[in-house]
């Protein structure tokens, strides 16, 4: 076979068994959901649920964003804490802190 056409065929089949993978088959959908589960449990304890967080998922890349109600002080440490949950690969707000700052007074 030509070794072009090996590496064409290769290369569809990773990008097909990928689609399938975030796709009908569901893998990143548990993935999210499990993850978004833990950091909503950890808001609860950190007694922060105005707090929301979302995985954002176009693509999904295990970020995590946050929105809602907090100080400076508030907003770092959440940062630090979310980040340390499995599967999270960053953390990061939504608006800049100076706003959301401004939201809470």
């Amino acid at each position: 076979m030509n070794r072009n056409l090996i590496l064409a065929l290769g290369v569809a089949a990773v990008l097909a068994e990928t689609a399938l993978w975030h796709g009908p088959l569901g893998a990143g959908d548990e993935l999210s959901a499990k993850i978004e589960t833990a950091v909503r449990a950890e808001l609860k304890r950190q007694e922060m649920g105005a707090v929301s967080a979302r995985l954002e998922r176009q693509p999904l890349r295990r970020q995590l964003v946050l929105s809602g109600p907090a100080d400076d002080f508030q907003q770092r440490e959440l940062v630090r804490i979310l980040d340390a949950i499995p599967g999270v690969s960053s953390v990061h707000w939504a608006t800049p802190p100076s706003l959301a700052a401004e939201q809470v007074r």
